[in-house]
């Protein structure tokens, strides 16, 4: 029987609207639906914000941080319950979505306690006679556009800042995982947050656009795809609105001939095949130096997971749940047939396996040739293709070969890991490790990968405006 998702006061559903039912990715049968926004509710929705945001940016900041810090204890709070239930909606092990839902809750407090030592006015020396003072302030209503591979953490980090910063925010939420988007909504509304300060909708890509186009939103920040990135900025151009994009990526990982294999191939294994690879900063080209390649290979693949077929405990340790749709699945096992028609070797998975769900094995390809599309086309999926390089040279310009530029890897000797990382065109580089974003730290990417920075204090003042206080110099 199918259900319909219960929603507090700050979800905006219309009665008579469009319907999105939500699939278990375990079993691909749908158990819950929610409502679409429809496009007529839009002046509405941006309007609240404004209202909304006139008296949040007059709230004191140490109330407004305050209450960002009891909405994140909320949530620490029902994380065990809501663990169980975000891994349903979206195929996460319930062991990663209790973890993305830690980070998530760290990244609330974060930004709450940043906040406060960032915005303390600065004296500018005197110019010309008069006393000068920089402050910063809210910059406005915000729309925050959500993607479904990290949900919870995704939005704290365009949540928390914003809140901090004294902006309301509308949540166009991702809607094959509602449940998570609620809880936010849920935990805002029992800390005490004003009314319409967040506002969680779901949205059919018109009604998307349609969100995008209205100038109230002083903010718009998007994490997704490329192709719709360009969109998003297009659109979002007809109000002036400043945009932070956090697009694709297609992660290279070089592994030099000094690199500690077995090391490298364990760090690497778990990043790679994290929540089924469904990242953009995931490892997703593995060029490994010749000297090392085979050996390398084999120390990869006694790392792949199995597959996770249970909610709950009882999977096997270190499982690897399903894609998150079937579209997604069969997209995934096209690139593996791709490569494969084009020369590659299949070292591990690429077949489709049997049963219910969208499981996808982990796939380990060697001798992959220059034109298969995994390495050009985004594989966001349990695929590690493998090509092996020469020299220095040639192994930059194959990690510089396409056009993303989000998130790199590098294991070796530490200064020739660290030369080699700097001449990567790449945002984040890591050197003889792998991990998530964290809170503290600027993420932004270049070129297909977006511009503009979410975390650290750049991430912040994204949602604040410079203003200079002139005042003639008392004598």
């Amino acid at each position: 029987m199918i259900s319909s998702i219960e929603v507090q006061s700050f979800v905006r559903e219309v009665d008579r609207c469009e319907r999105q039912k939500i699939v278990d990715p375990r079993t691909g049968i749908a158990f819950a639906e929610v409502g679409l926004l429809e496009r007529s509710a839009v002046p509405d929705i941006a309007d609240r914000a404004v209202k909304a945001f006139r008296g949040w940016r007059a709230t004191p900041l140490d109330e407004r941080c305050a209450l960002v810090e009891a909405m994140a204890q909320l949530l620490h709070e029902r994380t065990p319950r809501l663990a169980s239930e975000f891994s349903r909606e979206h195929g996460k092990t319930p062991v990663e979505a209790e973890a993305e839902l830690a980070r998530a809750v760290e990244t609330l407090r974060w930004s709450a306690e940043r906040t406060r030592v960032l915005l303390d006015p600065t004296e500018l020396p005197e110019r010309g006679g008069a006393k000068r003072r920089l402050e910063m302030e809210a910059a406005g209503p915000v729309l925050a556009v959500v993607p479904w591979n990290f949900p919870a953490v995704t939005l704290s980090r365009k949540l928390g800042p914003a809140l901090a910063m004294g902006c309301s925010v509308v949540v166009k939420a991702p809607e094959t995982t509602p449940r998570v988007m609620a809880a936010f909504a849920e935990a805002a509304v029992d800390a005490g947050f004003p009314g319409d300060t967040v506002q969680v909708v779901h949205a059919s890509p018109t009604t998307a656009d349609a969100l995008v186009r209205r100038r109230e939103f002083r903010v718009v920040t998007f994490t997704g795809s490329t192709r719709v990135g360009r969109q998003v900025a297009a659109a979002a151009a007809d109000g002036l609105s400043q945009c932070v994009l956090e697009l694709g990526g297609h992660a290279p990982v070089v592994v030099t001939a000094e690199a500690d294999i077995d090391a490298a191939a364990r760090i690497l294994a778990a990043a790679k095949f994290s929540s089924t690879g469904q990242s953009c900063a995931a490892p997703s080209r593995f060029l490994v130096h010749r000297d090392v390649h085979d050996a390398f290979v084999d120390a990869f693949l006694r790392h792949l997971p199995g597959l996770d077929h249970g909610a709950g405990p009882g999977g096997p340790p270190g499982g690897m749940g399903p894609l998150h749709t079937a579209a997604h699945r069969g997209a995934i096992h096209a690139l593996v047939t791709d490569a494969v028609g084009r020369g590659a070797t299949v070292r591990a998975g690429g077949e489709l396996p049997g049963g219910t769900g969208f499981h996808y094995p982990a796939t380990v390809l060697t001798e992959t040739p220059a034109d298969a599309r995994v390495l050009r086309a985004e594989p966001f999926g349990p695929i590690a293709p493998f090509v092996a390089y020469t020299d220095d040279d040639e192994v930059v310009d194959l990690a510089n070969g396409t056009d993303f530029a989000l998130s790199a890897y590098v294991f070796g000797d530490v200064e020739h890991a660290r030369e080699l990382g700097r001449r990567i065109d790449a945002g984040s580089v890591f050197i003889n490790c792998a991990g998530g974003a964290a809170p503290d730290a600027p993420l932004g990417g270049r070129r297909d990968s977006g511009y503009g920075y979410e975390g650290g204090d750049e991430g912040l003042l994204t949602f604040g405006r410079l203003k200079i206080l002139h005042a003639p110099a008392v004598r």
